[in-house]
């Protein structure tokens, strides 16, 4: 017997038949009318059983768009078995005030006067039974003429509707009223056993719980329906992972970046679709790391589509964990595609590095020459004043010259910064230790410089060399300007393709709190330089109690815009 919240729907109200019951054949004696009474409730107990078990079945086999099709089965084995007029289904909403009559069997096709009205209010037309309704409370009424002044208004309805006798099962969730059954007969007083009440309250729970499973299931149809719209609406690409790895949702921004359909990479690794080969291995250890510690990650990595072209992908990636909390049941990848701003970023550096490298030409090539042309003057014009015995003028003249000397040099330093002639003319190696030399001279630092490498020049690749030596420029100035350093040291090796450039110094060490994504501008530059040539960077502490910052670049790694490009 169906309970709700151990609330059980019971049958307090009958009214009983104003005529007895038909037992047998008048000749038969007590004890024959007894034992035939007793055979004709066993058989249609079974056969009632039996129909319920179908309806049961029934409903355990279907889907929710074919509910409404088995409540119309159910009602018409129902009504045709117990022989009624009319067998139909009631929604109840407004919290128990409004009916809406929803499915229906008739008897000869004769519709109930109810049928198909929407927003009835039954306290209007059924105030007795609405109250015990409310209450899940059914209602057998064997004649509708034995009901009392109390239910008047609801025998008058009866009455306008043909009907004399009607049961009302009520169908509960979660103990609360959600709507009822109704089967009447405007043909005869019935006669409904005790077992036949029963079964029926058995099948406004079959009923019910269908009714809230499809509701349950539209809702989160329409929910699913609305998020997938959400996700198809927005730019940003979207892939749920299950905790194999295997795709499970995946958003029409994400089939346009791969060129894929939903249907072809469902229940398939990411990683075996469209990450390229040289980036796989990395995506599948951060897939473990976040499967493992549930934390949520950030990166930047490639989308190769079906078609061969190639994507930089901004993601951010986070665990959905099970109800107990104890592991990931799903991975969100969310990504931007930002391969067009980061080949807008790189081209905005490369001019930069053009400008500031044609300005470095021009304050050695124009102010330098023209300081220097100063010099070799003030040198003349001393000789001179010393020649004609004008000794104290003379004096005077050479410390002129002389400042004008340091200016010299301080604008080739200027311009080997702004443009190291020699990176470009000797290699990367000798212009790391030609900027270790000028950090020492003029950030009042001991600054040396480490070469390992097998004897050729570590980095040939002029784009890695230029971002290689900006990197190593801004770690050094950081570290005389915020690390208060006193000596760093500077090492680049190439072992086996592997280029590892590593700053190390001495100075006060890293802020409390700090992030790698808590830097300064400084440090952003110098993670995107990075990011430009295929490599990582990071910063921790030294050894020395100061910090040290590591760029390393893996082999067979081509610069990133060169990826993006292809």
């Amino acid at each position: 017997m169906p309970k709700h919240h151990d609330r059980e729907i019971r049958f307090s109200h009958s009214v009983l038949p104003a005529r007895p019951v038909h037992e047998g054949p008048v000749s038969a004696g007590p004890v024959t009318r007894k034992i035939l009474r007793a055979e004709n409730a066993l058989q249609q107990r079974v056969e009632f059983e039996a129909l319920v078990s179908r309806i049961s079945s029934l409903f355990v086999r279907l889907k929710s768009d074919e509910i409404d099709r088995g409540i119309q089965e159910a009602l018409s084995e129902m009504g045709e078995f117990l022989r009624v007029d009319h067998c139909h289904l009631c929604r109840v909403h407004g919290d128990g005030l409004l009916v809406d009559h929803t499915h229906e069997w008739a008897a000869g096709g004769r519709p109930h006067p109810w049928a198909g009205t929407r927003g009835l209010p039954l306290d209007e037309h059924l105030p007795w039974s609405a109250l015990r309704l409310r209450r899940l409370d059914g209602i057998a009424i064997y004649s509708v003429d034995t009901l009392s002044q109390e239910a008047a208004v609801d025998q008058q309805t009866f009455r306008d509707q043909g009907i004399k006798s009607v049961i009302f099962v009520p169908m509960a969730v979660g103990g609360k009223l959600v709507g009822f059954i109704g089967l009447d007969s405007t043909q005869y007083e019935m006669q409904w056993t005790e077992d036949a009440i029963s079964l029926l309250k058995i099948v406004g729970g079959i009923l019910a719980d269908a009714l809230d499973r499809r509701r349950a299931e539209d809702a989160l149809r329409k929910e699913n329906d609305f998020t997938q719209a959400l996700l198809n609406a927005t730019g940003a690409i979207f892939i749920v992972l299950n905790a194999e790895g295997k795709i499970v949702r995946f958003n029409h921004a994400a089939g346009t970046a791969c060129g894929y359909g939903f249907d072809e990479v469902k229940g398939k690794a990411p990683w075996d679709l469209f990450i390229p080969r040289d980036e796989r291995a990395a995506a599948r250890r951060t897939f473990k790391q976040l499967t493992t510690a549930a934390t949520a990650s950030a990166f930047e990595g490639s989308v190769v589509s079906r078609f061969g072209k190639r994507s930089v992908i901004s993601w951010s990636n986070s665990a959905l964990l099970s109800e107990d909390g104890r592991k990931v049941e799903y991975v969100i990848m969310s990504g931007i595609d930002v391969t067009d701003t980061k080949r807008l970023e790189a081209e905005v550096l490369n001019v930069a590095e053009r400008e500031q490298s044609r300005f470095g030409h021009d304050l050695h090539d124009g102010l330098g020459q023209h300081l220097t042309g100063i010099e070799f003057m003030s040198q003349v014009l001393s000789q001179r004043l010393a020649a004609k015995g004008r000794t104290e003028e003379a004096a005077d003249l050479d410390q002129i010259t002389g400042l004008i000397r340091d200016a010299i040099g301080q604008t080739r330093d200027l311009a080997r910064g702004l443009s190291p002639v020699v990176l470009q003319s000797k290699g990367l190696s000798v212009a790391l230790q030609d900027l270790a030399d000028s950090a020492t001279k003029h950030l009042r630092l001991q600054c040396s410089c480490r070469l390992l490498t097998d004897g050729r020049e570590a980095v040939e690749d002029p784009e890695l060399a230029i971002h290689l030596y900006r990197i190593a420029q801004e770690a050094i100035a950081n570290a005389a300007k915020h690390g208060k350093a006193g000596a760093v040291t500077l090492s680049l090796s190439n072992i086996e393709g592997r280029i590892e450039l590593v700053v190390d110094d001495n100075g006060t060490g890293l802020p409390a709190g700090f992030t790698g994504g808590s830097g300064g501008m400084g440090l952003r530059v110098m993670q995107y330089r990075a990011g430009l040539i295929g490599g990582t960077l990071h910063v921790g502490a030294s050894n020395s109690g100061g910090v040290i910052i590591t760029c390393a670049i893996e082999p067979l790694r081509a610069p990133r815009e060169a990826r993006a490009r292809a």
